[in-house]
């Protein structure tokens, strides 16, 4: 494993570079257990670390839409759910993994499992994978989701959901809940500037000539696409399949 010096103006110290799963292990060993809590989060190439909701809203408008967009959601969702949110926590984490833009940003506890989402797609592009780490101290979970609210905190913090719908369980997730601040042209600080959090974090990059490599590897131990993103009507087809081509 070596040190690349390339980016260092993002954290102020050198990336990891993994050419094997080898490596990435090697990587795990060192960075894990900094403090109680250790996250990752896979990206096919580095884009800053920030929500979904600030990528196409300029700061004016985003605590607009995202108001709208959740009250849409809360409204029309329910006739699709087994279990319906109580809770803004809830609703928040339920419309993240359904693809609307909210002010949450996931992370998961599994490496692997973060390694496979940096990887999964890259085959097919010119991406430049990488897996990002974060130390969170104490002062930077949320403790209680019963004794707090999603849009009053004073600064942008991790939390562990409560709401276990099958896709947050499987994928071992987890969020950081930003905290909207005016003066940002996004509406958001990205992790790596917070000036709590950027300490926290380290990143590894993936190289290019190890990606498929690495996802066999990967896939061997479980991690896929049919084991992330949890399918009841997927299962089905594949034991039908299964089962019939075995009668045959």
């Amino acid at each position: 494993m070596a040190l690349n010096k390339v980016t260092e103006k993002i954290l102020g110290h050198p990336d990891w570079h993994a050419t094997s799963l080898e490596d990435f292990v090697e990587w795990i060993d060192i960075v894990k257990d900094r403090t109680d809590t250790t996250i990752f989060r896979g990206q096919r190439r580095y884009w800053p670390l920030l929500p979904s909701i600030s990528r196409n809203h300029d700061s004016e408008m985003v605590l607009v839409h995202e108001r709208e967009l959740l009250e849409k959601f809360k409204k029309e969702a329910p006739r699709t759910l087994q279990l319906v949110p109580k809770s803004d926590w809830d609703w928040l984490v339920v419309a993240q993994h359904h693809g609307l833009p909210t002010r949450l940003l996931d992370w998961t506890f599994d490496a692997y499992a973060a390694l496979w989402f940096a990887l999964y797609k890259a085959e097919s592009d010119d991406s430049k994978p990488e897996v990002w780490v974060m130390n969170p101290l104490k002062d930077d979970v949320i403790q209680s989701l019963d004794k707090t609210r999603p849009f009053s905190g004073k600064r942008t913090k991790v939390f562990k959901p409560n709401f276990n719908i099958p896709r947050v369980k499987v994928q071992k997730g987890c969020f950081t809940l930003f905290k909207f601040v005016v003066w940002s042209s996004k509406g958001f600080v990205p992790l790596e500037r917070n000036i709590y959090l950027r300490k926290r974090l380290e990143r590894i990059r993936i190289s290019a000539n190890s990606l498929k490599a690495i996802l066999k590897q990967l896939r061997v131990m479980g991690y896929t696409k049919r084991m992330m993103y949890p399918d009841t009507d997927e299962v089905a087809r594949m034991i039908k399949k299964e089962v019939l081509e075995k009668i045959a």
